[in-house]
This record gives structure tokens, sequence and C-alpha cells, in this order.
């Protein structure tokens, strides 16, 4: 639709205050117009069969005008403290949509009290914004705003009025918390904006107020205010056409109505994968209001969502297991035996919706909507029964299984299928959260890869993070994330560091020192081995690159026995070469190939433990091998493969040491975890899975957490400050709030000891 016909109705634009009635104690409970249908209000107890399991059935709902235009009123209690944090887990909280100036929320409890009262809200385009409740107390804000959200938050021991409003003034997202009973405002915030196409905002059950803008520039915003103020989450690139969006904090999702389209779907949690998924499309209509309804019932945490089109007089309404269409009309006398659509005599027509809101009457547990008509600026309402678009077809196998609590899995049969299967986790998920992050790297998309910690002896708390930016560069960082190198090497995929390696002595220059510490890289620009002098400063120095046979190098991994530095690289085809590496007085490197072997498909981190003389090799897809690196001629073997709650990719290995137990950490690529196997000294084939570890966002830091992550380190060492029992390094491959370019994510020793013993004890 053109912007002329998405603006020239809008509810401030036109003039028009929202005139509230003070007995209203939901969003559509107040009267409606004198010429409304009769049968409306009979609406409710006849629904049932409109919902039905026949697609071909044709459904309908009659409309009722609502002569005093939308209205929004808000039910709060006057209780104690007490009474409050009794009734938090009784909320339910509605959606939250946006058509520019038409964009309101409310919020209605599902149990509703004789001594619930109520706040009104009015919005005039050229007094502001007016709220008035029951004990008579007022409030105004000046300006030219649009409503966004206003809901009442009943959140452990407090309560407040969150109100979020577009100043189409300033250009600025406004926050305001308000007292319920004094009407005083007790917080006000705001956000600096490029303008708003689209606009929504909704709190979760937490207390956490999520915002979602639109710019002018096609960007998608997200926001939660913490602390007091905007912390910027991510944003990226939505495109053109968005008209309106709407949030549901129950299930983390995103809808978005897309007048070229239709609606879109995103995950609102700020980890997940940057997709969005178009879950409806009719080329003859253009979506322009979308609503959610995120919990209509106790036991419902799934909601309702809703879409509406100018093109056609109707609503798409959507629940778990169904979608179904339903057409609207409104009756505007008696006499009217055929549809005609916007006639000149206020008979039966057909509407052009363009906004949609969804509510929930406390009371009867109906859902209200309420549609405007793009034509006439008028808004209309209805009703229908929750039971009815809960309980539809979802008795007939249509229901998906909740993939927060089960997890997928695949197996290779004998004849070459593949089988999918679910099964629950019995595994626990323990937290923890980063302490630092790293500068960003330098190029954008897939770019950060592997890490590795060089643990300086003469001053632990100078240890170097070394990292690999794989379109380009070897960075190494302080302790606290600063970038201090970055060297232009090529793209260099994985990293790993050894200490005290020999170094021969031969006629020429002497060196004072008989060994030295090196980093080894793969580089896939020229499929070397990239060595590294890494002086007692933790300064790096390219000595130079030895060649490989393999076509495509991608990871790596080392281990120093009896001073000769021993590497493992291996190419994208499964192949794995072992090299020995020497280097003499004249910085002269040499790599000598010793062993090869292959695993079935595409392999990349490892790591060996020198204990024990064994190898864990990951094969992404597949599993975790081990290969006895005490002769050169030995095989892997297979000894864990992927397995629920453990999702592929596997990738990035390390070793750490708990109480005397070593435990082998395996990035979970596919569920943005990490995988805490138990190895036995005397039998280091045997992983015992003792659970999965997320890192987690730590908000008062401004440090998010990681997610998608290839390759992770870790050490035991003492590294002084806040990482005296160690530090665990991981890259992330989401790198948001803000949205930047891809780093690296510190977690103390301390925080890993702690889940690693957490999750021992609950395996017991």
């Amino acid at each position: 639709m053109t912007k002329k016909r998405h603006t020239q109705h809008s509810f401030i634009a036109a003039g028009r205050a929202a005139a509230i009635s003070s007995a209203c104690l939901s969003l559509f409970s107040c009267a409606a117009a004198t010429t409304a249908n009769s049968n409306t209000a009979n609406i409710a107890p006849d629904s049932q069969h409109l919902l039905t399991k026949n697609e071909t059935q044709e459904m309908v709902l009659p409309l009722t005008k609502l002569e005093n235009g939308f209205s929004l009123a808000l039910p709060y209690k006057s209780v104690t403290s007490k009474d409050i944090h009794a009734n938090t887990p009784q909320l339910a909280y509605n959606d939250t949509h946006a058509k520019n100036s038409k964009d309101t929320q409310a919020i209605t409890k599902k149990n509703t009290n004789e001594d619930t009262h109520v706040i009104n809200i009015a919005v005039n385009e050229y007094q502001g914004v007016s709220l008035t409740n029951s004990a008579g107390k007022e409030q105004v804000i000046a300006g030219n705003y649009s409503v966004v959200n206003a809901e009442v938050v009943l959140h452990k021991t407090k309560q407040w009025v969150s109100l979020v409003m577009f100043n189409n003034d300033t250009q600025h997202v406004e926050v305001f918390r308000i007292a319920p009973e004094s009407l005083k405002i007790q917080q006000q915030i705001n956000q600096l904006t490029t303008g708003s196409e689209a606009i929504c905002a909704a709190t979760s059950s937490n207390g956490e107020l999520q915002v979602i803008n639109i710019d002018a520039t096609g960007t998608l915003n997200q926001y939660e205010v913490y602390n007091g103020s905007f912390l910027s989450l991510r944003n990226f690139a939505i495109g053109p056409g968005i008209k309106s969006c709407a949030l549901n904090t129950d299930t983390e999702t995103l809808y978005l109505a897309d007048e070229h389209a239709g609606v879109w779907q995103l995950d609102t949690n700020i980890e997940s994968e940057l997709a969005k998924k178009l879950i409806f499309h009719d080329r003859d209509v253009s979506i322009e209001g979308v609503a959610t309804l995120p919990s209509i019932s106790n036991q419902d945490s799934m909601g309702v969502s809703a879409w509406v089109s100018p093109d056609v007089s109707g609503v798409w309404l959507q629940t778990p297991c169904l979608m179904q269409f339903v057409s609207l009309t409104y009756d505007g006398g008696e006499d009217t035996s055929a549809f005609e659509v916007n006639n000149a005599d206020s008979k039966t027509t057909f509407i052009q919706p363009e906004f949609v809101h969804l509510s929930l009457n406390g009371k009867e547990q109906n859902i209200s909507l309420i549609v405007d008509d793009d034509h006439s600026g008028d808004f209309f309402s209805t009703e229908l029964p929750s039971n009815v678009l809960l309980n539809s077809q979802c008795d007939s196998g249509l229901v998906e299984v909740n993939t927060k609590d089960t997890h997928t899995t695949t197996t290779n049969t004998n004849d070459g299928r593949v089988e999918a299967r679910t099964s629950k986790s019995e595994n626990g998920i323990l937290n923890v959260t980063p302490v630092i992050e790293t500068d960003p790297v330098e190029n954008y998309g897939d770019a950060a890869d592997d890490p590795a910690i060089w643990v300086n002896s003469l001053s632990p708390q100078q240890s170097r993070v070394i990292g690999t930016d794989k379109k380009g560069a070897l960075n190494s960082y302080d302790l606290s994330g600063k970038l201090l190198q970055s060297l232009p090497v090529g793209r260099v995929n994985n990293v790993d560091v050894g200490y005290n390696v020999f170094v021969e002595q031969i006629q020429g220059p002497k060196s004072d020192a008989s060994t030295i510490d090196i980093a080894v890289a793969s580089n896939r620009s020229n499929n070397t081995l990239s060595v590294f002098e890494i002086d007692k400063r933790g300064d790096m120095t390219l000595l130079g690159d030895i060649s490989t046979t393999l076509s495509d190098i991608y990871g790596l991994c080392m281990f120093v026995s009896d001073g000769v530095a021993q590497v493992f690289a291996n190419d994208t085809s499964g192949r794995f070469e072992r090299y020995h590496v020497s280097i003499d007085t004249a910085k002269t490197i040499n790599g000598h190939l010793t062993q090869s072997f292959s695993l079935p498909s595409q392999p990349e981190g490892c790591v060996v433990n020198t204990k024990t003389n064994t190898a864990y090799l990951g094969e992404e897809g597949a599993g975790i091998w081990a290969l006895n690196v005490s002769k050169n001629n030995e095989v892997p073997r297979f000894i864990a493969e992927i397995a629920a709650p453990v999702e592929a990719d596997v990738e990035g290995l390390a070793l750490f040491e708990v109480d005397g137990k070593t435990y082998l950490i395996a990035s979970s690529q596919g569920n943005d975890s990490y995988a805490i196997y138990q190895i036995q000294n005397e039998n280091p084939d045997a992983l015992n899975l003792t659970g999965l570890i997320k890192i987690t966002a730590d908000k008062a830091r401004r440090i998010d957490g990681a997610s998608e992550t290839d390759g992770l380190d870790v050490t035991n060492a003492n590294l002084g400050g806040g990482f005296t029992e160690g530090l665990w390094v991981v890259q992330d491959g989401r790198n948001v709030m803000p949205s930047q370019t891809q780093n690296f994510k510190l977690v103390t020793g301390t925080s890993l000891k702690h889940s690693i013993r957490k999750l021992v004890k609950g395996k017991r």
C-alpha cells in the first residue's frame, strides 16, 4: 500500500483523542455505538462452529462499531507488596503492535477482582498524552506522541505502568515508568532513532522491556531497557516494506507485517541465528497490520497472532496448531440483503483493515479483536472464546514438538537413509557469563574462528589471547581484551601454541635461549603451516611457512614432546597430516611429515592430552575420535557420536582439569552450548557426557553471550586478577549487544570449575 494510505487515517493525525470510559476494565469492554449490530453481543457463545476443521466452511464474524474510536484502559490493583509478589505469576501479557500512531498495547489479569482499578489513557495530537485513574489522579505528558505500548507490570514486589511512545517531533523512542496509584513519573528515558517505519514493545515475564524499531534506513534495531537506559542488543538490515511489528515475549518471537511479502517470523533471542521465516504469503493481498496475544490461558504459553490487509475484509488468526481466516463484516442497517463495499447508505459493508489489535477479556477469557477501516477511519471490535482457537485442530496431530524441551538428531541407516529422532534431554544445562570480550576483528561476516591462550610464565597477568581473523590476520589480545597485534599473514583458520620448543644449534648466529615458545596457524591462503615465535612479552614474529600436501587446510592442534613441536593439521576432506617442526638458531623452520590418515568427513578441532598421549579429533557432523600419539602408525578410533543433547557441529576442543579429573570441552555449535565430557585417565577412550554449559550475556558489563562457536581454548594456569583459577576463551559467532564484527569471549576458570562441579553433582 502507499504511504498515503498508511497515514491518512492515523489515530493521531486525524485529530481524534482516544475517548476512554472509566467503566472499562479491559481494552474492548467499553460500550459500543448505539447503531451496533444487535447480534454482536451473542457472537461468543455461537463462535464454536466458526473455527472448525472444515477448511471449506466460510467463517464470518460481525463487527461492532466503536462510536468513540479506539479505546485504552489499563487495570491495576491497589495491593500490598506481598500481594503483588503473590499475583505475579497470574499476569497475562497481551500483544504489542505497531501502526504508526495507532500503536498501543493493553494488559489484563487472568483473575479479576473487585478491588481492580483502571488507568485511562487518552492521546491527542496537540495536547499530548493524558492518564487518569480511578482515584482521580491525572498525569499529562505534553508532545506529539504515538503510543507504542502501555501496560501495567507486576514483577516481584513492584508494580508500575510501562508506557512506550514515539515522539514525532524529536524522533526519539521515550519510555516512562509511572506509579499506577499516584501517576507520578518515576523514570523517563529516551533513545534517538533515524525515524520509525514500524515500532513495537513488550515486557517479558521477568520484567524486561523489549523494544523493536524498524527505522527509515530499513534497519531493525532491538533494544532492552536495562538499569534505566536503552541497551542496544542488536541491529541488522531488514529491508523495505515493513508496516508493523508485534512481539510475543513468551516464545521470544517477533512478527513483521511486510506489505510486499506477507508475514515474517523472527527469533528475538539475541544469540539466535539472524534468519526470518515467511509464515504467510498471498500475492493478492498486502499485509499491513499484525498483532499478538502472547498468553491466553494458564495452561497456554504460546498465544495467538493475527494479521490484516486493507485488500481483504477479514483477519488471519494463528495458533501453534491452527491458521484460520475469518471474514469480518459490519451491518449498518436491518434491511441489508447483500454485501456491498463501503456503500453510501450504511448497509452491511466490508471494511479495509490496516490495523489489528488483540486483547484478553479477563473475566470471560474471550479474545477481543479490534480493527480499523482505512476507508472510513472508524474502529470496530468483535469477540470470540479463546478455547475455540486453542482447541481447534489441536487434536489432529498437527501440534509440533516443543524444541526447547527436546532435541532432534539424525542417524545414518545401513541403506544410506537418514532417520530423525527426538529425545528428552537428561543432562543438565548451566549458564556462565563472560567477564571480558576482545575487540572485534576487522573483517565482517564469518571471520573470527579459533583462539589460543599463551601463558606468560614470567608475568602471568601479561598473558595473551591469540585469535584468528580467517579473512586475513592473526591477532593477539591482552587479558582486558584489547587488541595488541594484528599480523596480516593471510587466511589463517586455526591456531595453537607450544612451549619450550627446542632450538637446534647450527653454525652461525647463536641464540641465548635453547628453547622458544611458538604459535602455529593453518594458513588457507597457501595451504601451509605459518610458524610464529612468541617472545618473553608475548609479541609474535612470523618465522616462515611449512608447506603441506593438504588440498584445503583447515583445522590444527599442536603438542610438544621432548622439546619437539608436533602439529596435526587437517583439510576439509577429512585428511590429517602430522608434522614434526624443527627450528634452528638462525630461526629457519622445517617441517617433516610423519603420519597421515583420514576421517570419513570434515574435521576441524583437535587437542592432545600429553598425560595419556591421546589426541581427540572432532569430526564436525559425526562426533569425536581418539588417537594414540605415542607412535606414528596408530589409527584413530571413534569414541563419541553426536547425540542429544549435543548438536552438530562439534568444532572447538580443549582440556580442563577440575578436582584431579580431566574434562574435554567441545563446542556444541547447533544449540550454542558446550559439551563437557569427563575423561577416565586409565581409559582415555571413554568419554562420559556430564552436561552442557551455555555462555550467556552479562548485561551489567554489557557483554553478550557466545553463540555458534567455532574454536575455543582453556587453561588451568593462574593468570592473576580475575583468572586465578584459569581462563576459558571461546569464539563468538554472533557478536551483539551491540551488533559488531565477531570477537572472542573470556570466562573465568572459577566459573567454569563451579559449573562442572555442579554438573558432576547433578549426574550423581
